[in-house]
Parts: structure tokens; C-alpha cells; sequence
């Protein structure tokens, strides 16, 4: 099945805006340095919930959004033998390479693309089971095929073209464990500062949703923002804390 994408330009939120913005809004514009609230805890939610709004939404709508898509840009195919066994051995080799969690969703949509370093050059994704049997299909039998086993991503190759490289973009669980991957090729560490990939409609939707289920009982705390401090006799109830 065919997947629609939405192609326009917009500027994204960064994980310390989304997260500072929800700390800001749960203080009530007030500075505390007694809050029970911190942004490592707000960040975590934000992901969580980034992930509850792509699976509503991609397989509610049928929908994906580019702006919710990493490139990983160039990836080092390191070859094993098809065993994968430190005792045993199969004879045959194959490569191979870690990909990181995507999110869960049906079908394998996550993965948007597997190809060559050209980007465009696809290689098509079969399940473990079959690949075996579609290299005998009369027209797509000859074609270069990915598949899953766990965390890594196996590469066939009939061509015999060694193929060392390739390129793969997906919708990722953690975008911050996804380096950034700029036009001319190279890679930086991502910053809590870079655009974190989502588009701007989530941002209401995931605000409102931090607020309403998970600030519910922390909100209910005490917060002294007049003076900074805690009151010696005020009463805590450390079951609603966030830690």
C-alpha cells in the first residue's frame, strides 16, 4: 500500500523549548528553584508522548509527515557469517548492521527507507521467512533485499557489487540517540538545542496531554515560588513527586 507524504517547509521546536515551555506553564510563569518538576523528566514525556501521537495519527490517517523522519545517513555494512554463531558456522556470508528502535508500528512503516548511498536506489524490506523464496520470482527476483533479526538490519546482495554502504531513513523512538546528518554528509551528536523531528501541530497536543495526565498529581504538591523555599512544616507527600 502506497503511503501519502506531506512535503513543506516549517520550523521545528527543540526539545529544550517543548520542555522548558511545559516546566514554564506548570509554574505558572513563576521561577522555583524548590520545584518538584525537572526537564529530564518533562523531555522523557515528551518523547512518550510523541510516539503515542505518530501511531494515532499514522495509522488512524494513513499519513506520514516528513518532519517526523531521521536520516542516518552513510551506514558501515559489516559482514558476518549467516550463522552469526561464535561456535558454528554456516559458510555463507551476509551483511549486516545495527539500526536503532523505531516506532512501533504495524507493517514495518517506521522504516521509510533502505537503499544505496544515492538515496533513491531502494532495497526492498521482506521478512526473514520469505527471502529465500522471492529470489526465485521471475521479475523481482534478481533485486537487492533487507531484512530484520532483532536490532539488525541483514543486506542481500545478488549483484555481488560488495556493497559496504547504505543509506536508511525511519521514524526513530529516541530521536536524540539519532545523530544529525547535514547535506554534505557529515554527522554531529544531537543537541537538546537542534530541531527535534516532529511537526509544530504536536506540539499543543502534546503539551495539553504532560498537563493533564502526568502534572495532574505533581501539580497538587507544594511549590513555594515566593521565596524560594520550602516551608520547614509544610507537608510533602513524596508518593506524587517526580523524581
Amino acid at each position: 500500500m502506497s503511503r501519502l507524504f506531506f512535503f513543506y517547509i516549517c520550523t521545528m521546536a527543540t526539545l529544550n523549548e517543548l520542555s522548558y515551555n511545559i516546566l514554564n506553564i506548570a509554574r505558572g510563569g513563576l521561577s522555583s528553584d524548590d520545584d518538584r518538576l525537572n526537564t529530564r523528566q518533562i523531555k522523557f514525556w515528551v518523547k512518550y508522548y510523541r510516539a503515542f501521537f505518530i501511531k494515532k495519527t499514522i495509522i488512524g490517517e494513513d499519513v506520514i509527515d516528513p518532519q517526523l523522519v531521521q536520516d542516518l545517513g552513510c551506514l558501515h555494512l559489516e559482514e558476518v557469517d549467516k550463522a552469526d554463531c561464535p561456535t558454528a558456522f554456516w559458510g555463507t556470508n551476509i551483511k549486516r548492521v545495527k539500526i536503532p528502535k523505531l516506532v512501533d508500528l504495524p507493517n514495518g512503516i517506521g522504516l521509510v527507507f533502505i537503499g544505496l548511498l544515492d538515496k533513491i536506489t531502494p532495497i526492498i524490506l521482506n521478512d526473514p521467512d520469505v527471502v529465500s523464496f522471492k529470489v526465485h520470482q521471475r521479475f523481482t527476483g534478481n533485486m537487492r533485499r533487507a531484512y530484520f533479526i532483532g536490532e539488525y538490519l541483514y543486506v542481500t546482495d545478488p549483484f555481488n557489487e560488495d556493497i559496504c554502504y547504505i543509506n536508511v531513513r525511519g521514524i526513530f523512538d529516541d530521536p536524540t540517540a539519532i545523530n544529525v546528518t547535514h547535506q554534505d554528509g557529515t554527522t554531529d551528536c544531537y543537541k537538546d538545542d537542534d530541531n527535534y523531528p516532529m511537526p509544530e501541530s504536536y506540539t499543543a497536543q502534546i503539551t495539553a496531554a504532560i498537563m493533564q495526565r502526568e502534572l495532574q498529581m505533581t501539580l497538587g504538591s507544594t511549590n513555594d515560588e515566593t521565596n524560594d523555599s520550602r516551608e520547614p512544616n509544610s507537608k510533602i507527600d513524596d508518593t506524587q513527586a517526580v523524581e
